[in-house]
């Protein structure tokens, strides 16, 4: 019987010591994921809590598998939680570490002070092992979603060739935003003068619109034709290069998401530190003037490059 008590008593020993030996006062959770993603967009994209709910792997954003990760605060490159699972909250921050201009890695840490008690150090360890594995998910479905480029800048992003090269143009200058019908005006203008001098246009209206001044916006519309056509004090020949390089993406919606999405196509040209010879443009594939439904709108971005 005496034997008996003190094998018990001896198992009990070694396995309190072992909560001393093999979990240490301070237990470090981190969980890092690496993605093709550029660390500025990305970064941007989190900044955005709407856009949490986009990736998050539960149903709530914030909350996951019985853990509570409430943002606190926003910082250069990171965030801060307070997290919440089974004890008190613990601080934990969420790091954007930029590895190449296409690559980032998702890492998500904090520390858990064990308790004396051998029994809630236990639990605190068990805590822990449950807090890593939300984390791995959570930094999971990060990496997985904002290394889609679509998901990051809302279109895809292609690198394409300069085909039309002769262009015609026409300008004009606003006391506000130019609306679809001020563009079609221009257009039509257009499109009146290459009829006039018997050319012919090889695609679709192209645009630029951009603040010149306090409330100044100065709208430029060209048209490619298949010749040079002269130039009048309303109408300007260009010439590009023909074969040069450009950034294309195509985008579908009305006026305000077109040009939030124009916005996007210019935070994508200084993310990947891409430098341009030209100003960009929208190419209007839909008849904005006939096209009631703005939702259908077709419209492609191009941004010509070095």
């Amino acid at each position: 019987m005496k034997k008996s008590i003190a094998a018990v008593l001896i198992v009990i020993i070694i396995a309190v010591s072992a909560t001393y030996i093999f979990i240490p006062s301070t237990i470090k959770i981190s969980s890092v994921a690496e993605g093709k993603a550029n660390p500025k967009g990305a970064y941007r994209f989190l900044l955005n809590d709407e856009n949490w709910g986009k990736w998050w792997p539960g149903s709530n954003p914030f909350y996951f598998n019985g853990t509570n990760f409430k943002l606190v605060k926003k910082m250069l490159t990171s965030f801060e939680f307070q997290l919440t699972d089974k004890s008190d909250p613990i601080k934990s921050v969420l790091e954007i570490i930029p590895l190449k201009v296409d690559s980032t890695a998702f890492q998500m840490s904090c520390e858990l002070e064990s308790s004396n008690n051998p029994v809630k150090r236990l639990m605190q360890y068990l805590e822990a092992i449950h807090i890593k594995k939300n984390m791995d998910t959570i930094t999971s479905s990060m990496k997985n979603y904002l290394s889609i480029q679509k998901n990051l800048y809302g279109f895809d992003v292609k690198n394409s060739k300069v085909t039309d090269y002769v262009l015609i143009s026409t300008k004009s200058i606003f006391d506000h935003y130019p609306d679809v019908n001020e563009i079609g005006l221009l257009v039509q203008k257009l499109k009146d003068y290459i009829k006039k001098e018997n050319a012919l246009e090889n695609n679709y209206p192209m645009l630029n619109v951009h603040q010149v001044g306090t409330n100044e916006y100065e709208a430029m519309v060209a048209i490619a034709t298949d010749k040079v056509l002269p130039a009048t004090k309303d109408f300007f020949p260009k010439r590009v290069l023909q074969g040069g390089n450009i950034l294309e993406a195509e985008f579908n919606g009305g006026p305000f998401a077109t040009q939030k999405a124009f916005d996007s196509f210019e935070n994508f040209k200084q993310d990947f530190e891409i430098t341009s010879p030209a100003i960009p443009y929208q190419l209007m594939v839909s008849d904005r003037a006939m096209q009631k439904d703005t939702s259908a709108w077709i419209t492609k971005f191009y941004y010509p490059i070095y």
